[in-house]
């Protein structure tokens, strides 16, 4: 057994990862009904397994046939009726792609001074807008063709990789299943474009490569080797942490040089070409610098010591912490920064000591493997969401965190089943790239674990790694899938009781922890911290911004600008009446209860000087569903940043 204790290794630290993950998941309020979803959802799962095994293959692509179509049909819906607006670094950088889309090659804020990783991201959109636009698209079709493109593609072939993996028609539709019917399909990913998307199809891309690399001629080597090269460039272009991947096969390739197995492998030469591929991006990046007109400034310039300290940010769990950056920013330049940080670190990890250090990491890596807010993700809030959503958003909420939740648990646990069983065989090149999918996935958590930051968002760059692994691994004829067959009959009994669980657990929690619900947002911006410019106001001038609210409301903000003073209302168009807004800080607020209808934000400057008022404009990106009007000038590229929520006592609290 001692040729098998590395992948061994690998796999139990992986459970022990995949453990705690379900736990970070299962602490807060819904926890309970989170866990018992999961277990129905697993013996549903495997009930129904025996069954779906019995299918003809044609019945099967049926099956994953109309569930696509289905699928596809779903995002348009959404995207057409629930436009929902993104805020924060997807914003940023959508709105310089748009701007160089225009043929403006100029980089009026500081942000990308700050976050330099995101200008070839920039470039790339950009370059797509420009190819849209031959075809009359305006940005926000392009951008979500973009989306539902780069989506569909990645489960299209997730589940083509699966079959190719494992031909198992059960695990084939339980994952159609997964990407079907949870948020997956129709929250974050669709809705809001940015590198986590595609650094997972990049991921699953190469795994796909180097799964069919040893059963290819050399013909097919040079085709696919150039493939690989321009793949690996990218992903380093869009999302730097694929890094990780160089670790995770130089682990492999050692195990097949100790095992003798690597001139048999064939992957010594793929693997050269990935980091050749990943050293290609180097140039790649100061190219695109050149053809953008980028150029950086250490004023303004991040360290990557930065990112370390605030992961050793016992306060704040090792997530992004605005203090820090803060403390960054006064700092003079990018050398001072790091100084700064290189003498901070030691300190922060020497006051936790080790078992405040241990106890750290935990909590990282229960926050990274943190699925349930997928429909949060960079998303303010829809437009104007219809009233028939408004009326359902709580309980909709609700599913939307058991769902997603409670799947990705059962896809964890399966998977945990057939790692701990499971004794890899090197001689087998599917099973040595799931090795490779295994430790890649130990690398992406051990990164924002033990050294990064981490959010949410990081753990699901994994995603296509666990699938692949689950798929690649051989499945055991135990005593337990002959108990799941002799317990079919329960099939249909268990999928009903599943669906009357998950919709009483969402009516009952809506019920009891409701979420303070956006009736209609437009929180795209540049940000005042990246100063980024805001629109003067004259004296005796107005700017007017119509607003749909399909739903009943009790706040309403308009962001202003530090320091102004304006005269802000909002106006109900049908009854006229007006409600004053009063001043708090940097937005005017409004707090009464406020009918559905269609209302007019009013902002005049009864001063005698220019007033500054935040105006978030684009070049052909339509922001909100109504133009701002400015001294009775139309602009449908601009808009005031505004938001209207319902909101609930002991509800989540929101920025605005």
């Amino acid at each position: 057994m001692k040729h098998k204790i590395y992948p061994m290794f690998f796999s139990v630290v992986l459970v022990i990862c995949l453990i705690i993950g379900t736990l970070g998941n299962l602490i807060r309020y819904s926890g309970i009904a989170v866990l018992v979803v999961t277990l129905i959802l697993f013996l549903t799962a495997h009930i129904f397994a025996g069954g779906i095994n019995q299918l003809s293959v044609k019945r099967v692509k049926w099956i994953v046939g109309i569930g696509l179509i289905a699928m596809f049909i779903g995002q348009i819906v959404i995207l057409s009726v629930m436009p929902n607006t993104v805020y924060h670094d997807p914003y940023r950088v959508l709105s310089q792609a748009d701007q160089m889309a225009a043929g403006h090659m100029t980089w009026g804020i500081t942000y990308f001074w700050r976050y330099a990783n995101n200008v070839p991201l920039a470039y790339l959109m950009s370059l797509w807008l420009q190819l849209t636009q031959l075809f009359h698209l305006s940005a926000n079709v392009a951008i979500h063709t973009l989306s539902i493109l780069v989506l569909d593609v990645f489960i299209v072939l997730s589940l083509w990789t699966i079959w190719q993996l494992s031909h198992r028609k059960s695990l084939l539709i339980g994952a159609t299943a997964f990407f079907v019917l949870t948020p997956f399909d129709y929250t974050y990913y669709l809705q809001v474009f940015y590198s986590d998307l595609p650094s997972m199809l990049i991921l699953l891309l190469i795994m796909r490569i180097m799964m069919q690399w040893p059963g290819k001629s050399q013909k097919h080597h040079l085709v696919t080797g150039i493939g690989l090269v321009f793949i690996s460039t990218l992903g380093m272009l869009i999302k730097s942490n694929i890094i990780v991947l160089v670790p995770a096969l130089m682990i492999i390739v050692f195990i097949l040089w100790y095992k003798k197995l690597l001139k048999q492998s064939k992957l010594l030469l793929p693997t050269v070409l990935i980091i050749f591929g990943f050293g290609l991006s180097v140039p790649a990046t100061h190219g695109i610098y050149q053809a953008s007109h980028f150029h950086t400034e250490t004023k303004y310039e991040f360290p990557v010591s930065h990112w370390i300290l605030m992961g050793a940010n016992a306060q704040h769990k090792g997530m992004y912490n605005g203090k820090d950056v803060h403390r960054a920013v006064q700092q003079p330049d990018k050398k001072v920064r790091q100084q700064y940080d290189l003498k901070e670190i030691p300190k922060r990890f020497e006051k936790l000591g080790v078992g405040g250090t241990v106890k750290l990491w935990v909590v990282k890596l229960g926050i990274l493997l943190n699925v349930r807010d997928i429909q949060d993700w960079y998303n303010g809030g829809y437009r104007s969401a219809p009233n028939w959503y408004q009326q359902m958003a709580q309980p909709i909420k609700v599913i939307v965190i058991l769902s997603y939740t409670a799947a990705t648990i059962a896809l964890w646990f399966t998977l945990i089943l057939r790692l701990l069983s499971w004794r890899p065989d090197f001689k087998n090149s599917q099973q040595v790239v799931a090795v490779l999918a295994v430790v890649a996935s130990l690398g992406y958590l051990a990164f924002h674990t033990l050294l990064w930051e981490t959010e949410t968002r990081y753990g699901q760059v994994i995603l296509p790694l666990i699938w692949f692994t689950l798929a690649a691994i051989p499945v055991p004829e135990t005593d337990r899938k002959r108990l799941f067959t002799n317990l079919q009959v329960l099939a249909v009994p268990s999928l009903i009781t599943l669906c009357f669980v998950s919709l009483g657990f969402a009516i009952g929690l809506s019920l009891e922890h409701p979420k303070n619900m956006v009736i209609s947002a437009q929180r795209s911006q540049l940000s005042a911290q990246y100063q980024a410019k805001p629109f003067m106001l004259i004296p005796g001038k107005q700017m007017t911004e119509d607003v749909d609210l399909n739903g009943h409301a009790n706040y309403f903000s308009v962001q202003i600008h530090a320091g102004s003073r304006v005269h802000v209302v909002l106006e109900n168009k049908q009854t006229q009446r007006r409600y004053q807004m009063y001043r708090a800080g940097y937005v005017y607020r409004l707090h009464k209860n406020i009918q559905p209808g269609n209302y007019r934000i009013v902002i005049k400057n009864i001063s005698q000087k220019n007033q500054a008022v935040d105006v978030t404009k684009t070049y052909h990106y339509q922001l909100s569903n109504h133009p701002l009007v400015i001294n009775g000038k139309k602009d449908k590229y601009a808009s005031l940043v505004y938001t209207c929520l319902l909101r609930y006592k002991g509800g989540s609290t929101t920025n605005s």
